[in-house]
């Protein structure tokens, strides 16, 4: 085989269609936790202080800041990657009470606020855990009950606001019942309640959405991997201008199996497929481990783009030791060429396929110097040779008439 722009697709170094997305910035992780969830608990205990004890009494009560100060590091601890999200709602309010305590001692466990703080922390909690940790499954409920819950807070807190310095009415039934039985009270606390619901449903909807969005990307950024390779859909993704056309020095490697064609012929095709895949299956992750910049499969064929010949000539190394105990039991082997030199780079193709590759002579010489390579061997160009300072153990050198060359080329078959 004699291809010299390769346009098979190449294969991703992590074929998974399921791995994770990255997480986001530790920045945006931050602020999208808090005005989610953390700040809600710390807003409305602050809000509700305001009301009962006034701007002045706020800002000169140093627990004020401590309740800040613990709720801003549950948020940077729910903003990490795979929190624990039952400890981690409960770690603000746990730092709070234990800093708070030993200030107010017994008047702590007298303020109603404390209590609705404790209970919607712990409701929070219980209910982020099942959805997250153990019952991921029901979020279609879970996920709406805590926004209802969460509008419940807000009516909690509205309660302790009205009931003022006479915080033990919040205990007697009757004072809530009259509570609940006048007009406006009863609209706002059902109106909090559906309103709850109906952003909880909401918010299932855009969960799902993301998800799936998600899945969608993942599969699209994979099935981008496997036809162009991972270095183009990063330099597509981080620096689309460097799709463009440009000369840049590449180590090309090449290898092939000898004598593939006629043992194919007298083999049946199962056993063909199957060692081939199998093949391809030891091989992959040999020229992976090495970072290329594209990976090309064309029958027995393989071609690989790196950036340095230090990394042409590991790869080489490691496929050659991946693939001989695949092709030995068969009595075949694969013969490999390197050649370094510079090459134009970019997205080939028309309107409708397109394919990132290298092109030129450098191509070419390298295809050649694998077809002259017997089974099992590394041949180098002396291009590679220097550029390695000559420290490769080496067999022997000689020059080689290659087609289409004026004047021979030294090449170097690696011990």
């Amino acid at each position: 085989m004699t291809p010299t722009v390769a346009s098979s697709p190449a294969i991703s170094s992590d074929p998974a269609l399921t791995h994770d997305l990255s997480p986001p910035p530790l920045g945006l992780a931050f602020r999208r936790e808090f005005l989610s969830n953390s700040g809600h608990f710390l807003i409305l205990k602050s809000l509700a202080d305001i009301a009962l004890y006034g701007w002045r009494g706020f800002v000169t009560d140093p627990t004020e800041y401590l309740l800040i100060g613990a709720m801003l590091l549950q948020t940077l601890y729910l903003s990490r990657p795979h929190p624990s999200r039952f400890w981690g709602n409960l770690m603000g309010v746990s730092l709070y009470t234990l800093i708070d305590l030993p200030v107010d001692g017994r008047e702590f466990f007298e303020s109603p606020s404390h209590g609705v703080f404790w209970l919607f922390s712990l409701a929070i909690a219980l209910l982020q855990s099942s959805r997250y940790h153990w019952r991921p499954q029901w979020e279609r409920w879970t996920l709406p009950l805590e926004s209802v819950v969460r509008m419940l807070m807000v009516l909690l807190f509205y309660l302790v606001v009205r009931a003022g310095d006479q915080s033990s009415q919040l205990m007697n039934w009757q004072w809530l019942g009259q509570f609940a039985d006048e007009n406006t009270h009863f609209f706002l606390m059902t109106s909090l309640m559906l309103v709850g619901l109906l952003l909880g449903m909401h918010q299932l909807q855009i969960v799902r959405q993301q998800r799936q969005l998600q899945q969608t990307t993942v599969l699209l950024q994979n099935l981008a991997e496997w036809g162009l390779g991972s270095h183009a859909v990063m330099t597509a993704v981080n620096h689309p201008e460097r799709l463009a056309f440009q000369q840049c020095d590449r180590a090309i490697v090449f290898m092939d199996i000898r004598g593939f064609t006629h043992w194919s012929e007298h083999t049946d095709t199962e056993t063909v497929a199957a060692t081939l895949n199998h093949y391809y299956q030891q091989v992959e992750p040999a020229v992976s481990q090495h970072h290329p910049l594209r990976i090309t499969f064309t029958g027995d064929e393989i071609m690989a783009i790196y950036a340095s010949p230090q990394q042409a000539l590991a790869a080489a190394q490691a496929m050659q030791q991946a693939a001989a105990p695949v092709l030995q039991p068969h009595h075949i082997g694969a013969g490999c060429g390197i050649h370094y030199g510079t090459v134009v780079e970019g997205l080939f193709g028309g309107d409708s396929v397109r394919t990132y590759t290298v092109i030129g002579d450098v191509v070419n010489t390298a295809k050649r110097l694998e077809s002259a390579t017997p089974a099992g061997e590394i041949t180098i160009s002396d291009a590679v040779y220097q550029a390695l300072h000559q420290r490769v153990a080496v067999k022997q050198s000689h020059n080689l008439n290659l087609k289409g060359k004026t004047e021979p080329l030294t090449v170097w078959r690696v011990a």
